[in-house]
């Protein structure tokens, strides 16, 4: 392979990642404006993981435009470095450069929609246990709705790595033992609230 077959597969690389680049900077503008004025911002703000999001600095818009781009950008440098292997014929970086593609980035977006999706879900859940408590003791109905929402949220991430195709059979393990510390914890201040009204 002569020096300008060989810059030129290097350039053509080059012009990859900085499309990439490009791309994954307007759909971040895209995504932040565009959910702006649909009002995304706002009704995202009505979860839990939505005001987590505020506290630390971000608006939905923002957040979601940033993971998108970089994903993007991620993507883009993979499809160069396998385009690199597949022009000076070397397959195992070729193979290598795609199987990331399909695995982690795939694997991590599945991830991502379905922990998202779950969270909206128990966080809306929770809330109509709150609302249904308007009128009885909030000081039991607080730990209660809070417990079903940590159980709720672990049951939500185990689901949605192992569709993002993490092995979580140890983290499953792990999860009896704080399943049940939870229960005790929870339990235990139903028993303290009961003796305080006696």
């Amino acid at each position: 392979m002569d020096i300008w077959t060989y810059l030129f597969h290097v350039v053509a690389a080059v012009a990859v990642v900085a499309v990439g680049f490009v791309l994954g900077k307007v759909v971040k503008r895209l995504l932040e404006r565009g959910l702006a004025r649909l009002g995304f911002n706002d009704w995202f703000r009505n979860f839990n993981i939505g005001r987590a999001l505020l506290r630390s600095g971000y608006t939905a818009g923002e957040f979601f435009g940033s993971v998108t781009a970089w994903l993007i950008y991620i993507t883009s440098i993979l499809l160069a470095v396998a385009y690199l292997g597949f022009a000076f014929d070397s397959p195992w970086l070729y193979r290598w450069a795609l199987d990331m593609v399909n695995v982690y980035v795939y694997g991590f977006v599945k991830f991502f929609v379905i922990a998202l999706v779950g969270f909206i879900l128990v966080d809306g859940f929770v809330e109509y246990i709150y609302k249904g408590a308007i009128f009885r003791v909030e000081s039991v109905i607080g730990p209660v709705a809070e417990y079903i929402r940590i159980i709720l949220y672990l049951v939500v991430i185990t689901f949605a790595l192992e569709q993002g195709g993490i092995n979580v059979s140890t983290l499953s393990a792990m999860l009896t033992p704080i399943t049940w510390g939870l229960a005790v914890a929870v339990v235990a201040v139903l028993v303290l609230e009961a003796l305080k009204r006696k």
